[in-house]
């Protein structure tokens, strides 16, 4: 009798530490039902940021810190389109994108043999620029200084990139964006057509 209340209580405890961690990761929380657009946006994203154009016409520095930032620039032209177009819906996609967008960083970095503590780091790190890149771009369109925020941000301040090369890219970014815009919600989510070449 005891060996099998101690059983029931194992059962028991192994239960509620089961519902504790899923409740603490999230896992019952209620499915976006935008999460495959919005892993097929990021992978658009990412395989667009790839383009040699951005390294070498645009300048964009070919550095992980670079091409993270340049990802943030794209990840921002789809929820500030979506955003604009003004659908109710848009909070569940770009919410679907972001996590996304995070899951796919905390695979990149264990690929780059970044061990749980250094990933927990990084990507809070991650998040806060994330965060402060969509933030400060979307205040930049409302004060008209997206030349200035681009600079201080993709470029990271580089007195070394002439005005001409942060003018040609806030061009790409202002046209990419009216582009989306134009379309509407349920045309931007599922096209598999994000960007023009840049």
């Amino acid at each position: 009798m005891q060996v099998k209340l101690k059983n029931l209580c194992l059962s028991v405890f192994i239960c509620r530490f089961k519902f504790y961690v899923c409740f603490m990761f999230g896992l019952f929380k209620k499915k976006n039902p935008y999460e495959a657009e919005a892993a097929a946006a990021y992978a658009q994203i990412a395989a667009h940021i790839r383009e040699p154009a951005f390294f070498k016409k645009h300048k964009v520095p070919d550095t992980f810190d670079g091409r993270y930032d340049l990802l943030l620039v794209h990840a921002f032209i789809v929820m500030q389109a979506l955003r604009q177009i003004g659908d109710s819906r848009e909070g569940m996609f770009n919410q679907a994108l972001f996590d996304a967008t995070f899951s796919n960083m905390d695979q990149t970095l264990r690929e780059m043999g970044i061990g749980d503590m250094g990933i927990s780091k990084h990507m809070r790190k991650m998040m806060k620029a994330f965060n402060g890149r969509m933030h400060a771009y979307a205040t930049s369109l409302e004060r008209g200084d997206l030349l200035e925020v681009l600079h201080r941000n993709l470029y990271s301040g580089d007195e070394a990139v002439d005005l001409k090369t942060v003018e040609r890219f806030a061009t790409y970014v202002t046209k990419q964006l009216a582009r989306l815009t134009d379309q509407g919600f349920e045309k931007v989510i599922v096209s598999n057509k994000l960007f023009l070449k840049p």
